[in-house]
Order: structure tokens, then sequence, then C-alpha cells
């Protein structure tokens, strides 16, 4: 009976093993990798060691008609010890007049450059804001208060619709920061003329728009020649695990076959 067991044992062992090594195996990717962690409870100790930076969302600035509210990060974040690390602040607009004046740029500024340099290790200021045509005049001069305000050697950058990127003449065209960061999801009403032409590599973007990119986990990869040579910001609606990561990691090696 128990070499019979034993025997069984060992050809459970055998497969086991050979699952094992035919399991696909999801290498470290070569490029740089950014992951935005947005306003939830995130543990991303399991990233340790790893070639991967963090966008965290350290604050949200909301207007709602005639206020702006402020709500620095609630949730708590556990990051892998001396990563690279990008505060992130969102713009909303969430009145009924979609009005930023002029006003309200001195206190905006200084709570975005705040929430930057409030923890020591961030080495990046970034802005999330999806502003309206009619806002993007008060959005560049927030940007140049930004930037006179925050620390020289902090670098800037923005997060862009891809709309703004496919004009050759770009608004963010002369404005003082290091980087733009077009959003591959998320396309709005022309999202399926977008990814026609994202699909078979026919979107022309803005010089200033080809050195980053972003994605996001429950969208469409882009085509390779989006993603070749530049950093990748990825974007996941739901909590970082192991498992999303590696899936991630997956299908970006795949793009690179």
């Amino acid at each position: 009976m128990f070499k019979k067991f034993s025997i069984i044992f060992f050809v459970i062992l055998l497969i086991s093993f050979g699952i094992f090594l035919l399991k696909p195996k999801s290498k470290d990717l070569n490029m740089p990798i950014i992951l935005w962690v947005w306003e939830r409870p995130e543990n991303l100790y399991f990233l340790k060691d790893k070639n991967v930076s963090f966008a965290y969302l350290s604050g949200t600035v909301t207007k709602k008609d005639e206020k702006i509210e402020y709500y620095s990060r609630r949730q708590p974040l556990r990051i892998p010890d001396k990563s690279n690390i990008i505060s992130v602040v969102r713009i909303e607009d969430r009145s009924i007049d979609h009005i930023f004046e002029d006003k309200y740029l001195p206190e905006i500024s200084d709570y975005i450059v705040k929430s930057c340099i409030e923890k020591t290790s961030n080495t990046s200021c970034q802005i999330d804001f999806d502003a309206t045509e009619s806002q993007i005049e008060f959005y560049k001069k927030l940007v140049v208060s930004v930037r006179d305000k925050l620390p020289k050697e902090m670098k800037l950058s923005l997060t862009a619709l891809v709309s703004w990127c496919t004009n050759d003449e770009s608004w963010f065209k002369d404005l003082p920061v290091d980087e733009v960061v077009p959003m591959f999801f998320r396309l709005g009403k022309d999202e399926n003329v977008y990814w026609q032409k994202i699909e078979d590599g026919s979107l022309k973007l803005n010089p200033l728009c080809q050195k980053a990119i972003g994605i996001s986990t429950d969208e469409n990869m882009p085509n390779k020649i989006y993603l070749k040579n530049k950093p990748i910001y990825i974007f996941n609606n739901e909590y970082w695990t192991p498992v999303n990561w590696d899936i991630m990691k997956l299908e970006i090696q795949k793009i690179y076959e």
C-alpha cells in the first residue's frame, strides 16, 4: 500500500513539475514602467526589487460651482522603499458653469506644489486635468504658476487627452513641462475612430506626445510603434495584485514579440 502511494505521489509530482515548466513565465520588462496608483488602499510591496516606478494620486482639486475643494489622499499606500515615486494631482470639474477663474490660480497652484513636495522622495509632479477647450487658457497659466513654485530639480509632467496630441501645434507646445503623457484609453465619443488608427499605426502624434504613453489594464493594447522605446504608464481601475501585474507584463511582452 505504501509503495503504491509512493508511486502515485511521484507521478503527481512529475506532472506538477511538467506543468510548472510549461507555464509561460513573464520576464521583467526592459522599458521604464510607471504604475498609476489611484485613490484606494494599495500594498505594492510585491513589486519590491522590480524595475517599476509609481505615480500615486496624492491629492484632488474639485470645482463645485462657486467653490474649490481640496482632498488629500485618504487611503493607505505602501510602496517599496527607495522606489522612484511621482506625485499626481487630479483636477476635476463638477460645476455647472465649467469656468475656472484666474482668481483660483494662486490657491490651486499652491495646493499642487504642496502635494508634490510633501514627500521628499517624490521625484516628479504630475497634473491630471481633462480640461475642456474653454478651460485651456486657465490651465496654461496654472502650469506656469506650478513650475515657478516647484523646486527646480523636480520634474513637471502632464497627462494628455489623445485629441490634444493630434495637432501639429498643441496648446502645451511652449509650456515649461518635462513630459506629456497621452492617455490611450477612455477616448470618448470618437474612440472607434481613434482605435482604428491606433491599431493600424496611422495615428500621428505631436512630437511632444511621443516621449511617453499611458495605457489601461481594461482596454486594448496599442500598436507596437506607440509603446516602443518610451516610458509606459499603466492605469488600473482595480487594486494592483501580482496576478494583474503579471498579466500586463505578458500583454506588453506579446506586443514586442
